[in-house]
């Protein structure tokens, strides 16, 4: 929304401008359209350029993406709005990447950073989207801020940039004036960012979103009723991919002026730039007027050229005129004209203004205001020379000024003299125009009447049930009442108090209606809250209940500290529930006095088994025969000669086994971050030179892949203790088998047996008189 800079008649124009839903077609060969006035001494241009030169292949786009969610997107608004950007996010190629913000009063990051579109991240933030309620109004300024505070420093290598606002524009608490509107334009354009939007809502501010495209070589695209999700999400897609020539300078022939404030619009690939100015209405429009741009494309520099020649002037462009008038005050920033369907317009609406001052004009001269009416004929006429209800009533105006002057001439009085009966002949054709006029005006008061009508008697009907939809609608009436020049003001009058009267019965029953909705809600809302309490409260209950079951089943079983941490975790839950407590300390109890009964038992046995042993060790023992030690030599020779029985192995290792053996106690280094256990293995096998393996079947049982990321830091270790470490943590284990050092499973491993040999002579030497040994100690072999 713009601060008043231009002509009324400019301002109603451009207000009003909405962008075509086929904005994405490509662009056409670049052209000139021009208008002399007749009696101008200047003539006017509209330039419509598109690059001659092949597009850069494409390139991953990091986007941010703006999402209104103000009062004005609800509804169906909102639900449209959604799909359109699911479907966007669906069209995005798997290299792009994209930042979402919810945007009204304050622009709020719904990503922590740009993310792929199919991540999880945005899942969770679609999901937060979807949580938020569409209240306030949008605040562009801080839309506009978002979308340059979302990039840091220069773009990455091999990729490209884009903004896509999903919205209406609309932003009457914080107005984006022309000046605001060139600041974020020259940020957006240094940064490389085309700015481009999906229009969508009951209202459009189609003269902010298309000079925010304009400016900074985006696209806009109007949702509309036969527009399906699907579509706009593709079209969103391919205006975020479309690439931008930025230029850096520009000229024209000479004598042609553009009026731009920068060197030129950024040009886009599919759609025309516009660019509108002034050239001497001397010039010859049979020559081809030479246009260059130099700029920068996909990071390179690029010259264009191009001579085009220039259609004739003709009145359809009369509207030039006042577009470049307009443009003149702020130097064309807040022109909406984002491609050749926009001008084309602009160019409807202006023709649309000439229309309205020429029926304007009409209706000055219904009431003999003929000065008013010939003012209004010459604007109606500046706007489109060709009208022809404008230069009917400029000549019937002048007809009746020269009747004027001649009645005073004659009469001294500014009073002119009755129309006779029969007026003149060369009067005829104004008198007929006159009447026609009052016969229409009283046709279409009668209509006008019979409308307002019929609209009241429909809202009192549907007052009691829908009463914001009759407000709306008598407010649409009352606009058109007023508006209504064709009838005289007495009759608007009238009409108008008729509405405002039922206007009045309308908020009042709709300020009531609200109540009782918010009072519906709310109580819908507490009722919502009580069943969730319970629901929770039932849940717990049965959680509890749950776990008292598996207390007394401990308790059957004996296991009374399980069951006792049971009990405490029920009370915890609910801990005014009576007997839960009482439930923890008689487990508590029983197991303590089940402990004390065992102990008790145990020291009895204890006790008596003592006692045994000591009745046994008072049976006497005889000397006979004497117990003889060899001597310590033989002792030594002995423990020399068992030597060799220390370990000993019937398997035989081949060369290979050996290797591995003997590698095991080497030292190894390793580093890994995240890296598959497979290239572990593998990095060990390489550096070790031996062969090593991964027993998969035993690893996939124990739910085990060769992808486990194993992350690692070890230095001058042996590789045995590398490998424990690393195995430990993944529960396998390592054994060397078939002349491979194989990875498996601890079950597994624990199922491939060795045989060893040991000496146990010493363990198995018959005692030959235990009893002589329990009696005195002694005994002998």
């Amino acid at each position: 929304m713009f601060r008043r800079v231009v002509p009324p008649l400019a301002a109603a124009a451009l207000a009003a401008v909405f962008i075509s839903s086929q904005s994405a077609l490509a662009a056409e060969p670049s052209r000139l359209e021009t208008f002399v006035a007749p009696s101008g001494d200047e003539g006017y241009f509209a330039l419509g350029l598109s690059p001659n030169i092949a597009q850069p292949p494409d390139v991953p786009r990091d986007t941010v993406v703006l999402f209104d969610t103000s009062a004005s997107q609800s509804g169906d608004f909102r639900v449209r709005a959604k799909e359109a950007l699911t479907a966007f996010l669906q069209a995005l190629s798997p290299a792009d990447k994209v930042s979402l913000w919810a945007v009204d009063l304050a622009a709020i990051p719904l990503t922590e950073n740009f993310v792929a579109a199919s991540s999880a991240e945005m899942t969770d933030a679609l999901a937060r989207l979807d949580r938020r309620v569409p209240l306030g109004t949008t605040d562009m300024v801080a839309t506009l801020q978002a979308a340059i505070s979302s990039y840091a420093g220069k773009p990455e290598a091999g990729r490209a940039r884009a903004a896509v606002y999903i919205g209406d524009g609309l932003s009457p608490t914080n107005l984006v004036t022309s000046d605001r509107l060139s600041h974020f334009a020259d940020r957006l354009t240094a940064m490389r960012v085309p700015f481009s939007c999906l229009a969508i809502g009951p209202r459009v501010n189609g003269q902010l979103l298309g000079a925010l495209a304009n400016t900074t070589g985006g696209a806009v695209f109007t949702d509309d009723a036969e527009t399906n999700a699907a579509s706009a999400g593709q079209q969103l897609a391919d205006m975020a991919h479309g690439w931008v020539i930025w230029p850096t300078k520009f000229s024209m022939s000479d004598g042609y002026k553009s009026i731009y404030y920068r060197a030129a619009r950024p040009l886009r690939f599919d759609r025309r730039a516009i660019l509108v100015g002034s050239f001497p209405a001397k010039a010859d429009l049979s020559k081809p007027v030479s246009v260059r741009l130099a700029g920068s494309l996909a990071g390179k520099s690029v010259s264009l050229a191009w001579n085009i020649v220039a259609t004739p002037s003709s009145d359809d462009q009369a509207f030039l005129r006042q577009l470049v008038e307009a443009a003149n005050h702020d130097h064309g920033v807040s022109l909406p004209t984002a491609g050749d369907r926009a001008l084309e317009q602009v160019r409807v609406l202006f023709n649309a203004g000439a229309n309205s001052l020429a029926q304007l004009g009409r209706q000055a001269a219904i009431t003999g205001d003929f000065n008013s009416a010939e003012r209004l004929a010459d604007a109606a006429t500046k706007v489109s020379p060709g009208d022809q209800d404008a230069l009917i009533l400029r000549r019937a105006a002048e007809k009746s000024k020269q009747v004027r002057q001649a009645s005073f001439a004659q009469t001294g009085s500014a009073v002119a003299p009755p129309v006779p009966d029969v007026p003149p002949p060369p009067e005829a054709a104004d008198g007929e125009l006159l009447n026609e006029v009052e016969q229409q005006q009283t046709v279409f008061q009668g209509f006008l009447r019979t409308e307002v009508r019929n609209a009241l008697n429909e809202a009192r009907a549907n007052m009691g049930s829908d009463p914001a939809t009759v407000v709306a609608t008598l407010k649409l009436m009352l606009d058109k009442v007023r508006s209504a020049g064709e009838a005289s003001p007495e009759v608007r009058a009238q009409l108008a108090d008729q509405i405002e009267a039922v206007l009045r019965m309308a908020n009042h029953q709709a300020l009531i209606q609200g109540e009782k909705e918010l009072e519906r809600q709310q109580i819908i809302a507490e009722g919502e809250a009580r069943e969730r309490i319970n629901r929770q409260l039932f849940l717990q209950e049965q959680k509890v209940d749950q776990l008292m079951a598996r207390f007394n089943a401990l308790m059957d079983e004996e296991r009374f500290r399980d069951a006792e941490a049971i009990a405490d975790i029920a009370e915890e839950l609910e801990p005014f529930r009576p007997g839960l407590r009482g439930a923890e300390l008689t487990a508590r109890m029983v197991g303590w006095t089940v402990d004390m009964a065992q102990i008790r038992d145990m020291r009895h046995r204890g006790f008596v088994d003592a006692t045994m042993q000591i009745e046994l060790s008072h049976i006497p023992t005889a000397d006979e025969p004497p117990i003889l030690y060899p001597d310590p030599e033989v002792w030594q020779l002995l423990t020399e000669r068992r030597k060799k029985y220390k370990s000993v192995d019937l398997k035989s290792n081949n060369p290979n086994e050996q290797k591995i053996m003997s590698e095991l106690e080497n030292k190894t280094e390793i580093d890994f971050a995240e890296q598959p256990l497979s290239d572990v293995i593998d990095y060990l096998k390489n550096r070790h030179e031996i062969e090593i393996q991964l027993d998969n079947r035993a690893l996939t049982d124990a739910g085990i892949g060769s992808d486990t990321p194993i992350t690692r830091t070890i230095k001058d270790i042996s590789l045995r203790s590398a490998l424990k470490l690393i195995l430990s943590e993944l529960d396998l284990t390592y054994v060397i088998r078939n002349e491979v050092l194989m990875i498996t499973s601890k079950t597994e491993a624990e199922s491939m047996l060795s045989t060893r040999v040991y000496p146990v002579g010493d363990l198995v030497v018959p005692i030959r008189n235990p009893m002589m040994m329990m009696g005195g100690g002694r005994g002998r072999f």
